[in-house]
This record gives C-alpha cells, structure tokens and sequence, in this order.
C-alpha cells in the first residue's frame, strides 16, 4: 500500500483519529482503502483468474498423482525383481563362502590325522 491509503497508528496498533491530514478525513481514507479491497475482491471473482486458480490445482493434483503411481511402480520393480535377484546373488557368494570354509575346515583336520 501507498503512504497516502495506509490509516494513522497509535504505538497499540489502533487507527489514531487525531492525526488525519488537512485535506482528508479519516471516513475519507477509510472510503479509499474500501474500494482497494473491493477492487481485489472483484479480482478474486473473475472468471478468468479462477479458472486459472482451478486449471493450476487440477495439474498439481495430476502431476502428484502420475508422481506417487511412478513410486509405486518402483517400489514393486525393487520387491518383485531387484531385491529377489540381489538376494538370490548374495545366497549364493555366501553359500560359496561357508563352503569353502566347511571343505578347508574339513580336510584340514583330516590332513592332521584325526
């Protein structure tokens, strides 16, 4: 807001009715700062604006609708081929590995005798 439609102040925050200026009068600012919000509010009714407040929330919605199927999608791609792969590829080198262990343990003590 300009200086001119801002209203006086006390030091509380309350409309100072002594300080009005020489040429206008306080119902006159008033007056004034009404017809700025009744110009926003007519704003705020255009057709045109709320079509576009309404066209920009229908593609947000769209766009986080397409944003959690994509998630979903890669939560099912890791639990039906990822993590079953991985985990069969990890059973193995362990499997391997004790194995190995088991024989070297195995022909360890039998190469000693007992």
């Amino acid at each position: 807001m300009s200086e001119h439609t801002m209203l006086p102040t006390t030091a509380d925050g309350y409309i100072d009715t002594t300080a009005t200026g020489p040429s206008d009068t306080l119902a006159q600012r008033i007056w004034e700062i009404d017809e700025q919000l009744s110009d926003i509010d007519s704003i705020d009714g255009d057709s045109d604006f709320s079509e576009f407040s309404t066209t920009s929330s229908t593609s947000t919605r769209d766009i986080q609708r397409e944003w959690d199927e994509n998630m979903e999608q890669g939560r099912q791609l890791f639990a039906m081929v990822i993590f079953p792969y991985v985990g069969r590829w990890l059973g193995k080198k362990a499997s391997y590995w004790i194995w190995t262990k088991f024989l070297e343990y195995h022909y360890k003590i039998r190469s000693i005798g007992m």
